[in-house]
C-alpha cells in the first residue's frame, strides 16, 4: 500500500494553522502570578518617583545662593532623611542635609554631593556647610525628577510575557496587586488499546504483565510533559479498541477539556480504532497522515463534538513523546504558555535504517 509521507515541518505548520484551542484569562493576586503568562499588557498606573527625590547623599540648595567657582557657606536649615512626611520649603540662603531617596524641598533646584562639602557624612547635622564648587551646578543636578524612572502609563510587560521576579517587583512598587493571566489549557489525554493494563502500582512489584499485555505509560508521561509546559493535564482516560467505547470516552473528554490528545489507534491495522472511528471510514472529522519521521510517523488532528480540537499521537511511548514535542508543544508555545526550548540538530555515528529524507528524532 502506497502512503504519502509528509515532512514533519509541513505537518507542524498544518497543526499550528488548524488546531486553535480556546484561551481565556483569569485575574489572580500578584503572589499567585509568578511564572504565569500575561493575557494583557501591564502599564504603569503612576509615575516613579512621584515627586523629585535626591539621587545622592548631600545638601539640597538653591542655585541662586551659590558662588562658583569658589566656596559658599550656608546655614543648614533642616535634615531630610528618606522617609514619608511633608516636604518642607527651603528658606532662601540656606541648605538642607538630604539623603538619597528623600523628597527634595520644593524651592531647591540642585543637590550638592556630600563629597564636595566639609560635612562629615556620618556626623550630626552641622550648623553650617561649606560647598566647594568649580562651576555652577546645572538645574536638577543629582535630582531624580517625577517619572524619570517609570513614566505614567509606561509599558511594563506585554501580553504573552511570562511573569518573573522583576515584574512582580515592579508591580508591587506601583501598587498593582493583581495581574490578568492566561488560564492554563485544560488538556485531556485518551490512551487507546486493548493490550494496555492498569497503572503498575496495582501489580506485584517485579511481576510481569500477562502475555501480550503492556503496562500503560503514555497517560502519565504526557501528563508530566503537559504540566511541565504550563498546561493543566486532566486525569488520563483509557479506551479499548471498541469504537463505541472510544466514542463515549472522547465525548466525556471533549466536555471537560480545551484540547484532547489521543495515543495509539492511528496506523493501518484492522483494530486502529481512532482512525476507524474518526477517519475516512468513520466520522471524517480527523485527518491522518504518515510523516517522514521516525519514531512517530503516524499522526493526526481533527475536531471533536463541541468544536474541541484533538491531536492524535502514535501509541508507542517514544513516538508519542516525539509527536508531543514536535506538534503539541508549539500549540502551547504559541501563546508563550510553554517555557522556551530549542530543537537541536544532531549528527549520528552511522547510517540509520529508513527511506531517504526521513527525520530521526530523539525526545
Amino acid at each position: 500500500m502506497s502512503v504519502e509521507r509528509l515532512s514533519p515541518w509541513q505537518w507542524r505548520e498544518e497543526i499550528l494553522t488548524a488546531v486553535t484551542p480556546p484561551r481565556s484569562a483569569d485575574t489572580v493576586p500578584l503572589e499567585q502570578a509568578r511564572d504565569r503568562v500575561l493575557a494583557a499588557a501591564v502599564r504603569s498606573p503612576e509615575q516613579v518617583p512621584a515627586l523629585p527625590i535626591a539621587a545622592m547623599d548631600g545638601f539640597a540648595v538653591r542655585r541662586a545662593d551659590l558662588t562658583a567657582p569658589g566656596t559658599t557657606v550656608l546655614p543648614v536649615a533642616a535634615e531630610l532623611p528618606a522617609r514619608p512626611g511633608e516636604v518642607p520649603d527651603l528658606p532662601p540662603g540656606s541648605a538642607a542635609r538630604i539623603m538619597t531617596g528623600a523628597p527634595v524641598p520644593r524651592s531647591a533646584d540642585a543637590v550638592i554631593e556630600v563629597e564636595a562639602t566639609d560635612s562629615d557624612p556620618f556626623g550630626p547635622v552641622p550648623d553650617t556647610v561649606a560647598l566647594a564648587l568649580e562651576s555652577l551646578p546645572v538645574p536638577g543636578r543629582h535630582v531624580r525628577g517625577p517619572g524619570e524612572e517609570i513614566p505614567l502609563d509606561a509599558p511594563l510587560a506585554l501580553a504573552g510575557d511570562r511573569v518573573g521576579a522583576g515584574l512582580v517587583g515592579l508591580a508591587r512598587t506601583l501598587g498593582i496587586d493583581a495581574l490578568e493571566v492566561l488560564r492554563p489549557l485544560r488538556v485531556a489525554v485518551v490512551v487507546t488499546g486493548d493490550e494496555l493494563t492498569a497503572d503498575s502500582s496495582s501489580d506485584r512489584l517485579g511481576a510481569d504483565p500477562l502475555p501480550g499485555a503492556v503496562r500503560e505509560s503514555n497517560g502519565a508521561m504526557l501528563a508530566a510533559a503537559l504540566a511541565a509546559d504550563g498546561a493543566h493535564a486532566l486525569p488520563p482516560r483509557h479506551s479499548g479498541d471498541d469504537p463505541a467505547d472510544l466514542r463515549e470516552t472522547l465525548d466525556v473528554a471533549a466536555r471537560e477539556a480545551d484540547l484532547v490528545l489521543t495515543t495509539g489507534g492511528i496506523g493501518h491495522g484492522a483494530y486502529d480504532v481512532v482512525k476507524l472511528l474518526l477517519g475516512e471510514r468513520g466520522a471524517r472529522t480527523s485527518r491522518f497522515a504518515h510523516l517522514a519521521l521516525r519514531p512517530g510517523g503516524p499522526q493526526g488532528h481533527g475536531t471533536l463534538p463541541g468544536g474541541v480540537p484533538v491531536v492524535h499521537l502514535p501509541g508507542t511511548p517514544v513516538g508519542a513523546l516525539v509527536g508531543y514535542h514536535l506538534f503539541v508543544r508549539p500549540l502551547l508555545d504559541r501563546d508563550g504558555a510553554a517555557p522556551r526550548r530549542m530543537l537541536l540538530r544532531g549528527e549520528g555515528d552511522g547510517p540509520r535504517r529508513g527511506p531517504a529524507g526521513t527525520v530521526h528524532a530523539l525526545p
